[in-house]
């Protein structure tokens, strides 16, 4: 059964799909440059493995430097177009959907915070005489990284399933279905990171990747809907003065 879903009458939200695709693609940008990076600089490591990060950091800050640059402009945005979303429709006698733009507005918020780890400050670290810092830092960016998963997991899911329950979804449901199991990987990968039962560094790296797609798609389709939308009301405000010839 399919539920309808109620935007707020005279709202327009396409400028808040604007910040999502933009913010989505400057992310996926920053992921790729991520990947250029050894998985234990640049994804959350075990423990012991942070020691051989530092090493790849001293050979690797240009590359850190974009990674974390372009994650960390797509992270502003990402939240901008979360707290904007939040008000954009709710399905009857639920707020699925805005619960779900306010995660994944917190989980952009921890990303500001850990990929501005990665531009600017772990590079520094490597070089100084004594490791502890790089060593202490480097298990907060990783922390960070993981418990980031979470909200951002939980929420994709909630956003998904809400557009799939709603009178006019805005994705393929194959898509969406897709963006849900991304979702799902990260929150279980996410809570395995950090409550210690299950490190797998790749899952962590790649749902962030794949759900920029998601997501981007998510936001040019919110902008065409909201273009569709305008469109709309504007030729309803036609149709009277049409119909009467244009006489007041």
């Amino acid at each position: 059964m399919t539920h309808r879903s109620s935007p707020e009458p005279g709202e327009s939200h396409a400028l808040a799909g604007a910040l999502l695709a933009l913010g989505s693609a400057l992310l996926f940008t920053g992921t790729l440059f991520y990947i250029g990076l050894t998985p234990r600089l640049g994804l959350p490591a075990p423990a012991p493995e942070r020691m051989a990060a530092l090493s790849d950091a001293l050979a690797s800050a240009p590359r850190m430097a974009r990674a974390g640059g372009f994650a960390f402009f797509g992270d502003i945005l990402l939240t901008a177009a979360g707290i904007a979303l939040v008000r954009r429709r709710r399905l009857a006698g639920s707020d699925l959907e805005a619960f779900g733009w306010t995660l994944i507005a917190v989980a952009a918020a921890i990303a500001i915070v850990f990929d501005s780890m990665m531009a600017v400050l772990l590079a520094p670290l490597a070089e100084l005489p004594a490791a502890g810092t790089f060593l202490a830092v480097k298990g907060w960016f990783d922390f960070l990284f993981a418990a980031g998963d979470v909200p951002f997991g939980l929420g994709a899911i909630a956003v998904l399933w809400a557009d799939t329950r709603s009178e006019a979804p805005l994705l393929p449901k194959p898509l969406a279905v897709f963006g849900i199991g991304v979702g799902t990987v990260a929150l279980a990968s996410g809570l395995g990171y950090v409550t210690g039962t299950l490190i797998l560094p790749p899952a962590l790296g790649l749902t962030v990747t794949l759900g920029c797609v998601v997501f981007a798609v998510f936001g040019v389709q919110i902008i065409r809907y909201e273009g569709a939308r305008s469109q709309a009301g504007i030729a309803a405000g036609l149709a009277p003065a049409v119909a009467t010839g244009g006489r007041s």
